[in-house]
């Protein structure tokens, strides 16, 4: 009986790090696409503030794409979508802020 409660105190203690490591890496991210893309993490990055994204709120690997949220410098929420293979921007959404004329 001692093994066994071991063994399970063993088994709880790696589901709880391995929960903590995929909170490590953004919780939502796609682990297995990220580690196959050609474009970084830091190269998504730099792409996203390209596009005008100067506050980064948010950074995902999802669906074979980089998903970086964030805000321009405006303080509109800006939401930019970057291939993970070639860097291409394959989808750009700014949302407006309540104080900004049409």
């Amino acid at each position: 009986m001692i093994i066994r409660f071991k063994g399970a105190v063993l088994a709880a203690t790696f589901a709880a790090l391995g929960a903590g490591t995929a909170l490590a890496h953004g919780g939502g991210d796609d682990l297995n696409s990220a580690s196959t893309f050609d474009v970084t993490r830091a190269e998504a990055l730099d792409i996203a503030k390209a596009e005008g994204v100067v506050e980064v709120w948010e950074v995902k690997a999802r669906r074979g794409v980089w998903e970086v949220e964030g805000a321009d410098s405006g303080g509109a929420k800006l939401e930019i979508e970057i291939d993970g293979d070639t860097g291409e921007v394959v989808k750009r959404e700014r949302y407006r802020t309540s104080g900004e004329n049409r």
